[in-house]
């Protein structure tokens, strides 16, 4: 696995949420997912506390991983595969019981923030999860306007011992976001790639293609950060470096 590539965040389980609707939706976004070099994978639906309880979650999480198992042991299929989940950010979740949510054998767990306005207690949040044992991921970090506008929000959860991914997507558009994500990356301020895979039409998996237009070290650093992840090994990354607003932009 230390020379393939592990995709840490997607929506490949059936049924569950806004991902694959069927086995054979999950079925092609599987085959991609091998084409692009992909050996381990940690499906991660949507869980909203707000929406369904955390035994429930589970139990649906099961019967949708069940299909996608029979259909890799049926194919044969090269893969090494974990569940886990993308929580969505509440001010409740130090009370859940995490080991429920986090990546299945890790202390890693995968929260996305809300995207349309800047939640109070995040910091407090990730503090609590960290005081238990975990260390929080934090999902598509290019996503929030409040840390596009200000990345020493970033920089300071970082600081404070969490890790922050990026969608493969981020980079392949180009343009100022791409540029913001290198710059994140030499900050030291996101540790990992990952597909956010939905849907082979508007949201298929793409991490080979990101991580070709890094430089060799950066795709190997970010290559190994994701196998450690993967394997629930602790490793530390490089000291954050804090962004600094001058002359109109953050250098």
């Amino acid at each position: 696995m230390s020379r393939s590539l592990v995709d840490l965040h997607c929506h490949i389980l059936p049924g569950i949420d806004d991902g694959a609707k069927t086995i054979e939706d999950s079925a092609a976004l599987l085959q991609q997912e091998l084409k692009d070099g992909v050996a381990g994978i940690v499906f991660t639906p949507h869980f909203y506390y707000e929406r369904t309880t955390p035994a429930l979650f589970v139990e649906n999480r099961k019967q949708a991983f069940r299909q996608v198992a029979n259909y890799a042991k049926q194919n044969k299929l090269p893969l090494a595969a974990k569940l886990g989940a993308e929580v969505y950010f509440t001010r409740v979740l130090p009370t859940l019981e995490l080991s429920h949510l986090a990546f299945a054998g890790t202390r890693y767990i995968l929260i996305e923030l809300p995207t349309t306005h800047h939640p109070g207690g995040i910091e407090d949040t990730l503090f609590e999860i960290c005081q238990q044992g975990y260390t929080p991921i934090l999902a598509h970090v290019e996503r929030y306007p409040y840390v596009t506008e200000d990345p020493t929000l970033l920089y300071n959860w970082v600081s404070s011992g969490v890790l922050a991914q990026i969608n493969a997507s981020g980079l392949l558009r180009g343009g100022p976001g791409a540029r913001l994500l290198h710059k994140y990356m030499g900050w030291n301020l996101v540790h990992l790639i990952c597909s956010d895979a939905h849907s082979m039409a508007h949201r298929p998996p793409n991490l080979r293609a990101a991580y070709d237009l890094l430089p060799q070290a950066v795709a190997h650093d970010f290559s190994r950060n994701a196998v450690n992840v993967f394997l629930g090994r602790d490793f530390t990354p490089p000291e954050p470096q804090k962004p600094v607003y001058r002359l109109g932009r953050w250098v």
